[in-house]
């Protein structure tokens, strides 16, 4: 089982050059301690998650690392050119020596839509064509393709990556799950991915033919060799995440008018439901956690699986990462 570190650059302390330099220290450590993945994600308007720029944050990530892999959660695939795309996602690769991961989504929250003038009804689809023009450019020579909203006529880009880059989709809808699955492409679970539903796109994939798939399941976590401080620290941390998401239009006012013109307000009170969060998370002590994993994998068939840390200081972050490595991850060989 890889253990990876789920990275949404939370501002807990409403300091943004603080909050980003939090974060990469935080990937820089768990690098330092032999993580095999950390997955950075892309949120827009958003006062408290600051990783707009996702590109800028992984490139930066990747060259400030040495061997742990550096993932998109998720690019929001609609809204990117797929020539622009894959060039760089070539390029990073190449600078990186392979450890740049594509995971990409339609974009669950209309906010983006709206600003950037999209129809989100169409979104599922652009974002498959556009996964599909990446993946031809990036490891075919020549590529045409006529689509019903992207035509590419005779592209070669250059560079192109070393070696093969894994595709991850990050969705819970079982169309685009059947065909991903048929392209040969992972699967990254979010948050509150309940483990009932998570078996069930297990299947969706196991039926549609994917082989050697790559299930990443992301859980909140926090670790204390006290188990009543690691209960009381991850209530804590689950409240203020979830309050701090809820009200980050409070700040901007692109997010605030945005969400007076649609249902987003309904819509994102339901993805950052707080009982579901909790009902997912892993706390307690390392034995406690140990347990908890155990008892999720004869549930779901993840092979990674990426820690969200409820805590919002450095320090408390470190150790929990510190403590899963140590005393959490031995107890996981051979699953």
């Amino acid at each position: 089982m890889k253990s990876s570190i789920f990275e949404l650059v939370e501002n807990w302390t409403n300091n943004e050059v603080v909050a980003i330099s939090d974060a990469i220290e935080l990937i820089e450590y768990a690098d330092k301690l032999g993580f095999d993945e950390a997955w950075i994600g892309e949120h827009h308007f958003n006062s408290f998650t600051l990783c707009p720029a996702i590109l800028t944050l992984i490139g930066y990530t990747l060259a400030r690392t040495q061997n742990i892999k550096v993932g998109s959660a998720a690019i929001l695939l609609p809204h990117y050119h797929p020539i622009q795309l894959s060039e760089e996602i070539a390029t990073l690769d190449l600078l990186s020596k392979g450890r740049f991961l594509f995971g990409f989504a339609r974009g669950a929250f209309p906010i983006f839509d709206i600003s950037m003038g999209n129809n989100p009804q169409n979104n599922r689809k652009i974002m498959l064509e556009n996964a599909r023009i990446v993946h031809d450019l990036l490891f075919k020579e020549q590529v045409s393709y006529e689509g019903e909203f992207c035509d590419v006529h005779n592209i070669s880009i250059r560079p192109h990556p070393k070696g093969l880059i894994p595709f991850y989709v990050a969705s819970n809808h079982d169309e685009t799950l059947k065909i991903s699955a048929q392209r040969g492409y992972n699967f990254l679970g979010a948050l509150t991915l309940e483990a009932k539903r998570a078996k069930e796109i297990y299947n969706i994939f196991a039926e549609n033919g994917a082989k050697d798939l790559e299930f990443v399941l992301t859980r909140a976590i926090y670790i204390d060799e006290d188990r009543s401080v690691a209960q009381e620290k991850a209530l804590m941390g689950v409240d203020i995440f979830t309050q701090c998401m809820l009200r980050a239009n409070e700040s901007n006012p692109t997010f605030e008018e945005i969400i007076k013109a649609s249902n987003y307000e309904e819509f994102r009170a339901e993805f950052f439901n707080k009982n579901k969060i909790m009902n997912c998370m892993i706390v307690g002590t390392p034995k406690d956690c140990v347990e908890q994993i155990l008892e999720l994998r004869k549930e779901i068939h993840f092979n990674t699986l990426s820690l969200k840390l409820l805590s919002s200081q450095l320090k408390d972050s470190k150790n929990i990462l510190r403590l899963y490595k140590e005393c959490v991850a031995p107890h996981l060989n051979g699953f």
